[in-house]
This record gives structure tokens, sequence and C-alpha cells, in this order.
């Protein structure tokens, strides 16, 4: 999968199964540090990271679900086609004699080139999506989105649409469903250039491929997101990378538990040029930092960190932001919507000002308007004054915190611990195979939709309507039939 972000849900699965003893194999750009032994990396090179790194995310605005998917697309599309072209790795372990029981990959989110993989080891098939939703999936999982009640990823409205809305949202659905298998077949003529390995010549078609998986792993929770049906083989896992270390390095353990006002954080991920978000103006931000009553820090991505001799101001290029979050001095976390943030926000019980960049981030932060955990503030609009407002709304409105506590409550009332469910449905399809798969994923769309039953009966409706008039008529004319004059 493309996104380091990704790869972060990935690892916290990776490094459990090989605690509990499995053996594993990982085709990654991104080492885990401090690996266990039994995990080996097969390493590739970021190309998407140098190819998304080639446009300005900040000038991305949200528009109709069928451009967003093909921004995607493409992107995805070219570096798939360099790394089965052109990466040692890939060429290196397509020509290998390697044997594995399962093959764990982002499958159905526009990397159905990967599905060769499944085929070419002949192993049982392991989709986890990073993704909380995306509409396209769920057509592979046997249980297709309804548009009325249920989003795409790139959508902006929340799951109770009004009747434009709902329209709004069917014509983005048909629009991506149309665009995404169309992109299917251009991977499939990639695979049958590029994915050659001895036997590929029987292997089925990649949507066939796609479909026919054991298990669906999905980084989502309602209390994040929004309650949606799910196929038999579909699980909620979303919450499983919580797990990591809360421990603060001694100094800034000693600059948060001397905030007796309180910390606010603000992070806007790791492709935000914080240069370009605030318009070369940081010095505008920091005189408005030192207006507020809490300390402040400051995640920076981008050139010229800024030099900044105050004690209640941080400016770092990095923070371990699970400790920052799980302080009890922390405030108000400043964020981009994205996924994994908001959980380990919602966890922390921190409300939040959210400004959302690009992709799934504005469906994020209407989840969380939706829910009262906290605002929205443009991008556009982003400002020294406007995140000051945003901030001090945040901190002296109890509704958003009382919201957030809500939702982290929900997040934590579960039977088991999140990761421990992920690693449960992965050993059990190693035992039992694909039992958990609905029929439905077998069937073409027109029976999934059962399109041929209506048009039957439709059929069947004309030709007795049709014959009931015919009656009506001959009836009508025998008893009204005009009698003959005799002269």
């Amino acid at each position: 999968m493309p996104w380091k972000s990704h790869h972060f849900v990935f690892q916290t699965i990776i490094k459990e199964l090989a605690i509990r003893g499995h053996q594993i194999d990982y085709l990654t750009p991104f080492k885990i540090k401090n690996a266990p032994p039994n995990i080996k990396h097969l390493m590739v090179k970021d190309t998407f990271g140098e190819m998304i790194g080639s446009f300005n995310v900040e000038e991305h605005d949200p528009s109709c679900g069928p451009m967003n998917h093909l921004g995607f697309r493409k992107l995805i599309t070219n570096n798939m086609k360099y790394m089965f072209s052109e990466d040692p790795q890939i060429k290196e372990l397509l020509a290998s004699n390697e044997t594995y029981d399962i093959v764990l990959g982002e499958f159905n989110l526009f990397q159905e080139l990967n599905t060769v993989w499944i085929h070419k080891f002949n192993a049982t098939a392991i989709t986890l999506l990073a993704l909380g939703d995306f509409s396209f999936a769920n057509e592979f999982n046997g249980l297709p989105d309804n548009p009325a009640y249920v989003l795409d990823f790139p959508s902006t409205f929340t799951d109770k649409m009004n009747f434009v809305e709902r329209l709004i949202n069917t014509l983005d659905f048909i629009g991506s469903t149309a665009l995404n298998y169309y992109y299917i077949s251009l991977n499939q003529g990639l695979a049958d250039e590029l994915a050659i390995y001895p036997g590929w010549e029987t292997r089925p078609p990649l949507a066939r491929l796609l479909s026919d998986v054991a298990l669906v792993l999905v980084n989502s929770h309602h209390s994040v997101g929004y309650a949606y049906p799910k196929a038999p083989h579909v699980k909620e896992i979303g919450g499983m990378t919580l797990t990591g270390s809360t421990e603060l390095p001694e100094d800034l353990q000693s600059f948060m538990d001397t905030a007796t006002d309180g910390v606010i954080y603000i992070s806007l991920g790791s492709n935000v040029n914080m240069n370009h978000i605030t318009k070369g103006k940081i010095g505008e931000f920091i005189k408005g930092f030192k207006s507020l009553k809490q300390k402040v820090l400051l995640k920076w991505f981008g050139d010229a960190l800024p030099d900044i001799d105050d004690p209640t101001i941080r400016i770092q290029q990095w923070f371990p932001q699970l400790g920052i979050l799980a302080h009890k001095n922390t405030k108000v976390f400043v964020m981009h919507g994205g996924l994994q943030s908001i959980f380990e926000s919602v966890n922390s019980g921190v409300p939040m000002v959210g400004v959302p960049i690009f992709g799934d981030q504005f469906k994020n932060v209407k989840v969380i308007l939706s829910k009262g955990m906290g605002i929205e503030l443009n991008k556009r609009n982003f400002t020294a004054e406007s995140l000051i407002w945003s901030i001090n709304e945040v901190v002296s409105n109890p509704r958003y915190l009382e919201a957030v506590l809500k939702q982290a409550a929900i997040l934590k009332d579960v039977p088991m611990k999140y990761l421990d469910e992920a690693i449960y449905w992965i050993e059990y399809v190693i035992r039992h195979g694909k039992v958990l798969q609905p029929a439905s994923v077998h069937m073409p769309f027109y029976q999934v939709y059962l399109l041929d039953v209506i048009s039957l009966i439709f059929i069947t409706i004309l030709v007795l309507c049709f014959i009931l008039i015919r009656i009506v008529r001959k009836v009508g004319s025998m008893m009204w039939k005009p009698k003959k004059k005799v002269e």
C-alpha cells in the first residue's frame, strides 16, 4: 500500500502476529523499528511519497466523488505500474519460489494489481482497509452500499441527508463505481503485461481475485464514524493502533505537568507544509499563541523550523502524539482530520479543531461536527485570528468535552481489545478458510441487485395487464355490440 500512514496500521498487526510466533515477510518502503526477528523486510522504493510530494496538498479542495477517485486512481496506478516494471524487489518476488499461507494487503483501495500475489502464492487472501469507509470496496465485499445513508470516503455529507444530498450522493456513487470498474480493466492490462510468473496464464481476472478474499479488516468504528451494515467476513477493528506507549520524554513531561491552564497540541500531519498553510506568516501565529492562557505544542513539517525563545511554546518536527493526548492537561487537539488522529483524540477524551486538507479528512471532520466533538476550521481561512478563536471556543465551551467523553466511553466499551480481535479473525481464517464469505461475493451484479427477478416480475405484470386489457375490450365489445336495425 502506498500511504505511509496506512503502513502504520498494517505494522500494528504485523508486529503482533510476529510476537505470536508467525513468520512475516513484509514488502514495504518503511522498515519497522525494533522489529521482532521473525519479520523479514522486503524493501522497495517509496515512489508514492515522491509522487505525492510533487503537488501541494494544501491546494486540494473537496470535489465530487468521481473526480476524487480519479485523482487518487491516476496517482496510484502510475505508482503501481512503476513498481511492477522497475522495482528489483518486486521482480525478484515474482520470480521466487516462496510459499505463504496468507497474503495480507490493501487490495480494495485502488490497488487491484496487488491481487496477483494471491494467485502467485496460492494463498488465502486478507484485506486490511486502513481507510474507514470506501464504497467500491463494499461492492466486492458482497454487500454494496446504499447511497440513501451510506457515504464514500470523499463525501462532505453526514449519514442524515436531505433529498438533494441523497441525489448528489447517489450520482457520486454511480459515477465513482463506473470509474473504478474502468480502472480495474486498466489494472488487468497492467497485470497481463507486468505480473508475469510461471503459471500466470491460469490467473483469474483481478476482479474475481479481489472479491474472493477470506477476511476484510476495516479500520473503522461507530464512535468515530457512522453505523453501517457489514458483510459477515468484514470486521471492524478500528482502535487497534491505540496500543503504543504514552510515556513522554522527561523535558516534555515537565512542560505538560507545569501547564496549569492546559496545553494546546497542533499537528496537521506529515504532508502539510506549515510554511504554505500559514502563508509564511508564522510570526503572527506565534503572537497569537502568546495571547493564550494555555501552553502550545506545534508539530512542524517543512523548511525553516521557527526558532522561538518562549517557555510556553514548543515547535518541533516530531512529538509523541499518544503521550501528549493522554496527558490530563491537554485541552484541545488542532488536527487535519486524519482517521488515526481522531481515534487517538477520542480515546483520550480530547476535543478537536479539525482543519481538513485532502482525501477522507473532509468527511472525518464532518463526523467530528455531527457528534459535537469539536469544530471545523477551513484551511482557506487558516489565519492566526481564526485559529485562536477556534481554540478559545472549544476550550471555553464544555459541550465539546462532554461529547468527546461520550464517544470515548463507546470506543472503549468492547468485549476484547481491538488488536486481539484482529489477530483472532486472521488466525480464524488460517484455520477455517473462507467460511465467512457470503455467496453474494461470487454473484454477478444483476443477481445481487435482483435485476433479473425484477425484470421478470415487471414483464409478467406488463403481459398480464395486456391480456387483461384485451379481455376487457373483448367482453365490452360483446356486451355493448350495437343491435342491427330490422326494416
